[in-house]
């Protein structure tokens, strides 16, 4: 949701900042926090003895940040852009410490 509302912000369509695609990606992004909570609990792990679950919750803190700029707070269309590439650089690097289950995720290929 947040890669096509980007996009429309961009572009320049209004449905990107409407009340209706607003709280979609409310309801999409706690529906998926509640998930991740539920799993904590069912699996008892704590987030932050986990070093990668703890990268994770740092990092989906910076991404909502950054999704906020692009969405919000950034006037320019390159400044635009350039929150929302940040972002989804932020939701790439999540998904790959979820999937290495380690906090530098992809890039412990590179840290040797």
């Amino acid at each position: 949701m947040f890669t096509a509302r980007a996009v429309a912000t961009v572009a320049g369509a209004h449905w990107s900042a409407s009340k209706a695609a607003r709280r979609a990606s409310w309801l999409i992004d706690t529906a998926l926090l509640a998930a991740a909570l539920l799993l904590l609990y069912v699996l008892q792990l704590n987030p932050f003895v986990v070093p990668w679950l703890a990268a994770k919750l740092v990092l989906l803190l910076v991404y909502i940040g950054l999704g906020t700029m692009a969405l919000r707070r950034a006037r320019s269309t390159s400044s635009r852009i350039a929150w929302s590439i940040a972002a989804l650089a932020c939701f790439a690097m999540m998904v790959s410490i979820a999937r290495a289950h380690d906090p530098l995720g992809i890039l412990r290929a590179w840290a040797g």
